[in-house]
């Protein structure tokens, strides 16, 4: 068996205690940032002191999934910058050893943080989240609301798909119900607005400004609207309060990779279904098929709806043929009426699958950009030539900044089906990645030998005899 070089050692040791030390002082600062936030829900309670180390110590979970990259990225910069700063970079130089080899053991370093931290994301970071949003939930004492959250499907309430846009304080925005009743009609419901309460073991919820859409599937010509400027929906749920309290309801970041996947499947199977419907209402009314993109069908029959319309105004058409027209047309409306609500749904669909999958990409990539943040920090850390815990931090506080824009700009736009949701998570490793193995291959080549530090001090004296 291969001994490990006495250098792994040495560097290991390098990085151990700047690690600890700039992970407790980010974990500090994030935490210290989160608890004033909450500080008006924690205050008045009466919380016991186990309680609070509770719920410090479930937060404390998320905490150190976005604070280990960035200790990482500190500790390479104060590790390179100290063995820089004491000439031990240009002894191992001289002795043989080029930076290709010197290198190693902080890739070595950052590969083992990120397995440890890819297990830490999706099996330790899912539970820890949604214990802490339960316990937060406790502490609040908030009426039951059925664990709605913004931008995500709600199936807890049988025969009932609700989606909410917006959810600020007790008040839901832009809301969307998919019901299907006992006869087996398809009902769709939107509103502007709404409130929900729960009593005993009845569901209600109170909406306003909406249309109420109905589809009888025993005549599938009739599709009704109505307008509504306020509608109360009372549902009796007699499981409600303890389905909600044994907490089978997840949110992405309260779930593991297969979950999220298992999540996924079943946003692309109700896809499938709506696009199938659709094609079969195509067909029974002998509508082109060759497009299956639901906004090339909406064009297909409006172009359809037109050409009707246009047959229907002619002179030298017989009224019975008129009659057959307009009829035609009435029922190519009810259809494109139709086709919109379920667009819309579709989309709902969509953006809640790339809600899955960007967090699907985030749980690795985010680990990854360890490894990244070690082909930054050794180079930087070489040209520094200080090994304290400023100068670290200010050279790498401009590449934490473009990474975690280049992480949340991405989210956003994949949430707005913008941007793959792989694109989105792997940008900013990418971008960062090729700054860091270019300035590593410079490194390599010796080619970065200037230091900063006396030149910041050189340009500092030159103002001053100015």
């Amino acid at each position: 068996m291969k001994k490990i070089p006495r250098l792994y050692f040495y560097i290991f040791k390098e990085h151990l205690a700047p690690f600890f030390g700039s992970l407790f002082i980010i974990s500090f600062l994030f935490l210290a940032q989160y608890l004033i936030q909450q500080l008006d829900k924690l205050v008045g309670k009466n919380l016991s002191p186990f309680v609070m180390i509770e719920f410090i110590l479930l937060n404390l979970a998320w905490v150190v999934a976005q604070a280990v990259p960035m200790a990482v990225l500190i500790s390479t910069l104060m590790a390179y910058g100290r063995l820089g700063e004491d000439n031990e970079l240009t002894a191992l130089r001289a002795s043989g050893i080029n930076f290709r080899k010197i290198i190693k053991p902080s890739l070595l370093f950052a590969a083992l943080i990120t397995i440890f931290l890819i297990f830490f994301n999706n099996n330790i970071l899912p539970d820890a989240n949604h214990k802490a949003k339960l316990l937060r939930r406790d502490i609040s004492r908030k009426h039951p609301d059925l664990s709605i959250e913004a931008g995500y499907f709600l199936d807890d309430i049988p025969g009932y798909h609700l989606f909410v846009r917006e959810k600020k304080n007790d008040t839901l925005k832009n809301i969307l119900i998919y019901h299907t009743t006992e006869n087996n009609e398809q009902v769709t419901i939107y509103a502007e607005r709404g409130m929900l309460e729960v009593v005993g073991d009845k569901v209600i919820l109170n909406l306003y400004n909406g249309e109420f859409h109905e589809l009888q599937r025993s005549d599938s010509d009739i599709y009704r609207i109505l307008n509504f400027d306020k509608h109360k929906i009372v549902i009796p749920v007699p499981d409600l309060l303890l389905d909600r309290k044994d907490s089978k309801y997840r949110g992405d970041r309260e779930m593991n990779i297969q979950q999220m996947y298992e999540r996924v499947k079943i946003s692309k199977k109700y896809k499938n279904n709506i696009r199938t419907r659709i094609l079969d209402k195509f067909k029974l009314y002998n509508l082109d098929t060759s497009k299956t993109k639901l906004s090339a069908m909406k064009k297909i029959l409006i172009s359809e709806i037109t050409a009707y319309q246009v047959d229907s105004l002619k002179s030298n058409i017989t009224q019975g043929k008129s009659k057959f027209y307009k009829r035609k047309v009435r029922k190519l409306n009810n259809l494109k009426n139709k086709l919109k609500s379920n667009i819309k749904i579709y989309n709902e669909h969509t953006k809640q699958e790339n809600k899955y999958l960007v967090e699907i990409h985030k749980k690795i990539s985010m680990p990854v950009a360890c490894i990244v943040f070690v082909l930054i920090g050794a180079p930087l850390g070489m040209l520094s030539r200080k090994g304290n815990l400023a100068v670290a931090g200010s050279f790498s506080l401009p590449f934490l900044f473009v990474y975690w824009a280049l992480l949340m700009g991405g989210e956003r736009l994949s949430d707005r089906n913008l941007l793959s949701a792989w694109l989105a998570m792997w940008s900013a490793n990418i971008i960062v990645g090729f700054i860091g193995i270019m300035l590593t291959w410079y490194a390599i080549h010796e080619r970065i030998n200037i230091n900063i530090i006396k030149l910041l001090k050189f340009k500092k004296k030159k103002k001053g005899n100015q």
